[in-house]
C-alpha cells in the first residue's frame, strides 16, 4: 500500500524534533506493515485548531485528491486537527477521493474514531484556553505582564516568576522625549521622521511609522494610549476568535467592566499627569479625519508606486495618492501628490495607444504561437522517454513474476517488485497526459485575440463606468505605475509596466501554459 506521512507540531515554544519524531516512528510503522512511503508532508509551528494557513495540509489534500497515494500515515487524529469540523471534513473529502486515514495509536480510522476523538480534541482546545486566561489573571493580579515584551521593558529571564519586567533606560527615554514633543505640539508624523533621521532603531529595530506612535485609541495600543507607561496594566480589553472561513484571529473588544487593571508603580515610566494630559490633548483633537477613513479602492490600487523611495503611493487625502514612506515615517522627500481620478485617465489613455495597437497584436499573437509550438514538441517529447521508461520497467516486473511462477522465493522476489512498482508509480505520475499534447493555438485564436482587444478598448472608452472583468483584466495588463515627481506647476511622471499576454490566455480554450519572454511578451515600459 501506498502512504503518506502527515506531521505537525503546534507552537514555536515546543522542541522541532517533534516533526523528526513523528516521522520516524511513522516510517518504522510503515517499514513493520510492508507499506511503501511515496511522500511526507508537514507543518511546523503552526496550531491544529484550523485547516487554513497550512501549507502542508493543503499539499496533501491536493495529491490525495489526485490519488498518489492510497492512505495517510500520522501519529494521531488531532495531528491532522484539533477542531471537531475540521477533522470530520477532512476524514469525509479523503473518503471520497478512497484514502484512508491510519494512526499509530489507533490504526484506521473510522468515523467513530473522528466523532470522538474529534469532540476530545476540541474540548482540550477550550480547556487550555480557559487555563491560560486563568494563569494571566493571577500574573496581573500579582503585578506582572501577561503578554511579550513592551517598548520600554527588558524581559527578566525567569522559569518560575514570569512576567517580571525592568525598565530599559534607552528606550524609556524615547519613550518620555515622545510624550513631551506630543505637548508641545509636535505632529506625530513629525516625531517619527526626526527619530529616523536620527538613526533611532523602532520597537521593531526598523524605521518608526507614525502609526507606531499614534495607535488605535478604541483598542488602546501605540504608544500615546499605552497605560503601562503610566504604570497601570490593563488586561482583557479584547477577545480573539478564529474566523472559521480564513482560519485568522479577529480581535473584538470586551465591555469595560470585563477589563482587570492593576497598578505597577515600578514600570511608570511617565507621570500620571502626562499621560492624562496627553489623553485629553488627542481628545481635544478629534476622531480620526476623514482623509484617512477607508475609502474603496481605486481602479490601479495596490500598483502605484513611489519614484524616488519605490514605496507604495497610498490615499492620504481624499482621492489623493501620496508616497507612505513620505506620509507615515518622513523617511522620503516626495511631498507631491498624484489623484486617482489622473492616474486613471492618462493611463488607461497610454494603455490604448501604446499595448492595444494592430503591430502590438500582431507580434502578441505570433510570439505565442511559436512559444505553443515549442512547448507542443517538448511535452511529446517528454511524453515519448518516459513511456520508453515505463515500458522498460514493466518488462522487469513480468520477467520477475514469471521467476516466482517458475519456483522462485517469492518473498526473496517481494522487495525488488516493490521497488518495480514505486518506480512505476513515479513515472505515471510524470506522464504528461495526453490531452496537454494539444497546444497548438485555436485557428480563430488571432479573431478572439483581437475581439477581447475590441471589447476592452470599448470599456476603456466608458470612462469611469467600468465593469468587474474589465478592472480585473485592465490591472493584470498593468504589472506596475512608478510616479515620479517634477517641479511645482507641472504633472507627475508616470512611468507605466504592462504586459500583453495576458490577453491571450482566454482565447486558448482555457489551456493553460507556463510562458516564456520573448518578443511581445517582455514586459512593456511607456513613459507619460
Amino acid at each position: 500500500m501506498r502512504v503518506a506521512i502527515y506531521s505537525r507540531y503546534s507552537s514555536d515554544l515546543q522542541d522541532p524534533r517533534s516533526i523528526a519524531d513523528q516521522i520516524g516512528a511513522a516510517r518504522e510503522y510503515a517499514r513493520r506493515q510492508r507499506w511503501t512511503v511515496i511522500a511526507e508532508y508537514q507543518d511546523a509551528a503552526i496550531s491544529g485548531a484550523s485547516t487554513k494557513n497550512r501549507p502542508g495540509l493543503s499539499a496533501l489534500m491536493r495529491d490525495a485528491n489526485d490519488h498518489k497515494f492510497d492512505a495517510v500515515l500520522t501519529e494521531s487524529v488531532d495531528r491532522l486537527s484539533r477542531d471537531l469540523e475540521d477533522i470530520a471534513g477532512i476524514h469525509k473529502r479523503l473518503s471520497f477521493a478512497g484514502v484512508k486515514i491510519i494512526t499509530l495509536a489507533d490504526g484506521e480510522v473510522g468515523k467513530m474514531h473522528v466523532g470522538f476523538k474529534g469532540m476530545i480534541a476540541s474540548m482540550f482546545l477550550d480547556d487550555l484556553a480557559q487555563k491560560t486566561k486563568r494563569g494571566q489573571v493571577g500574573r496581573v493580579k500579582s503585578g506582572k505582564i501577561p503578554g511579550g515584551r513592551c517598548y520600554g521593558y527588558d524581559v527578566v529571564p525567569s522559569l518560575e516568576d514570569r512576567g517580571q519586567r525592568t525598565i530599559n533606560a534607552q528606550e524609556a527615554a524615547i519613550v518620555r522625549r515622545i510624550f513631551d514633543e506630543y505637548l508641545r505640539g509636535r505632529t506625530p508624523l513629525q516625531i517619527v521622521a526626526q527619530l529616523n533621521v536620527e538613526g533611532v532603531p523602532s520597537p521593531r529595530g526598523g524605521v518608526w511609522n507614525a502609526s507606531t506612535i499614534n495607535g488605535s485609541r478604541k483598542r488602546l495600543n501605540g504608544i500615546l494610549n499605552n497605560r503601562l507607561y503610566a504604570g497601570k496594566i490593563v488586561y482583557n480589553r479584547q477577545s480573539f476568535v478564529k474566523d472559521p472561513a480564513t482560519g485568522k484571529r479577529q480581535a473584538r473588544e470586551n465591555p469595560r467592566d470585563q477589563w482587570l487593571e492593576q497598578d505597577v508603580p515600578d514600570l511608570r515610566i511617565v507621570s500620571e499627569d502626562v499621560f492624562a494630559a496627553t489623553v485629553a490633548k488627542r481628545a481635544e483633537l478629534g476622531g480620526t479625519r476623514p482623509e484617512f477613513v477607508r475609502r474603496p479602492k481605486h481602479l490601479f490600487s495596490g500598483l502605484v508606486f513611489c519614484g524616488c523611495c519605490g514605496a507604495s503611493m497610498i490615499v492620504y487625502q481624499k482621492n489623493y495618492l501620496g508616497c507612505s514612506a513620505a506620509a507615515n515615517r518622513g523617511t522620503c522627500s516626495n511631498r507631491r501628490n498624484i489623484s486617482t481620478g489622473e492616474i486613471s485617465s492618462r493611463v488607461l489613455e497610454a494603455v490604448k495607444t501604446n499595448l492595444l495597437t494592430p503591430e502590438r497584436v500582431r507580434m502578441a499573437v505570433e510570439t505565442y504561437r511559436a512559444e505553443r509550438e515549442r512547448l507542443a514538441k517538448e511535452n511529446a517529447r517528454d511524453r515519448r522517454s518516459i513511456e520508453r521508461d515505463l515500458a522498460a520497467v514493466e518488462r522487469k516486473i513480468k520477467a520477475l513474476l514469471t521467476m516466482v511462477e517458475n519456483g522462485s522465493d517469492p518473498r526473496a522476489a517481494a522487495v525488488r517488485m516493490n521497488e518495480l512498482e514505486a518506480e512505476r508509480r513515479e513515472l505515471e505520475l510524470k506522464l504528461p497526459s495526453k490531452d496537454s499534447d494539444v497546444v497548438a493555438l485555436h485557428p480563430r485564436a488571432a479573431e478572439q485575440f483581437a475581439e477581447t482587444v475590441r471589447s476592452l478598448e470599448t470599456v476603456l472608452a466608458a470612462g469611469a463606468a467600468y465593469d468587474v472583468e474589465a478592472i480585473g483584466m485592465i490591472r493584470e495588463l498593468i504589472q506596475r505605475i512608478v510616479a515620479k515627481p517634477t517641479p511645482k506647476g507641472e504633472p507627475m511622471k508616470l512611468e507605466v509596466f504592462g504586459n500583453l499576454a495576458v490577453l491571450l490566455e482566454p482565447s486558448v480554450n482555457s489551456v493553460s501554459t507556463t510562458m516564456v519572454a520573448g518578443a511581445g511578451f517582455e514586459p512593456t515600459t511607456f513613459r507619460l
